[in-house]
């Protein structure tokens, strides 16, 4: 494969496989320069010292960057391993609900505050008292992206190889019961980031639900009254612009509640490109 090909795959390539190739990219370098440092008899990294999120505040307070960069930080193959390929899944499962821009949106604030409550904990909470901690690896927007998915949708199944389809909901559930239980068992720095970026991905979904097509409450759905301007411009079918957007609405509103009850699996083709594009525009 050329340069250019290469560059073209990149360019075609999902906003998911682009977040990937990021992450892969970054632990590769890491790794050279880790094994760089050994070979010398030196134990820093570059890379960890300048782009992962540290505890102390005289650290954060000159590199605020890093609340960003450390979410694209990995250390460990079994790590960026997990990580990646939760990712790619997740990903591309969110994909089929919120635009690019919201994926990233997600996953750079869940990264955002994930870093927050971390850095706060370390403060506040005297179990951290004069300890040291760094954070690092996808898992705080990943979270974002695992409970803003299941707050918008709850009730969709994902299919479990050796279990079967087990609603998202419940997943999250074990997943963040899971993260609270690992608190007191080591990484607890990490396993608060992983809340940090969940309570991120619940509040983005409330806030886009409100304030787009996006409606939470699927069985709750009012009575629409228009009131016409008879000036208003109408297509060249005698329907206006905002007549077409409440039959859009209500067909969007019809396959949500679809989802809700039967799971996105049961959605034909032409139901998911019409909430694809819908959710585009």
């Amino acid at each position: 494969m050329t340069v250019d090909q290469i560059k073209e795959h990149i360019q075609k390539a999902s906003i998911v496989d682009k977040f990937i190739y990021i992450n892969l990219s970054v632990f590769v370098v890491a790794f050279i320069l880790n094994t760089f440092a050994f070979l010398n008899a030196n134990q820093s990294n570059f890379i960890i010292n300048y782009f992962a999120l540290n505890k102390n505040s005289s650290e954060f307070l000159y590199k605020p960057y890093t609340f960003i960069t450390y979410g694209f930080l990995h250390v460990g193959f079994i790590h960026i391993l997990f990580n990646l390929i939760t990712l790619y899944f997740l990903g591309n499962l969110f994909l089929n609900f919120f635009s690019s821009k919201k994926f990233i949106t997600y996953y750079i604030l869940g990264s955002i505050f994930g870093g927050i409550l971390f850095i706060l904990s370390y403060q506040y909470f005297p179990v951290f008292k004069n300890s040291n901690g760094v954070l690092l690896g996808a898992s705080a927007g990943i979270s974002a992206l695992l409970v803003g998915l299941a707050t918008l949708t709850p009730n969709y199944e994902i299919n479990l190889r050796f279990i079967g389809y087990v609603k998202i909901w419940i997943l999250t559930a074990i997943y963040i019961t899971l993260t609270v239980v690992l608190i007191p068992n080591g990484n607890a720095g990490g396993q608060i980031s992983h809340i940090g970026g969940a309570i991120t991905g619940f509040i983005l979904t409330k806030y886009f639900a409100n304030n787009s097509f996006i409606k939470k409450n699927y069985k709750s759905k009012s009575n629409l009254k228009t009131v016409y301007k008879a000036k208003e411009k109408s297509d060249d079918f005698g329907m206006s612009a905002h007549q077409k957007k409440i039959i859009k609405q209500r067909k969007i509103d019809s396959i949500l509640d679809k989802i809700s009850k039967s799971g996105y699996e049961s959605l034909n083709k032409e139901e998911r490109d019409f909430l694809t594009n819908a959710n585009h525009n």
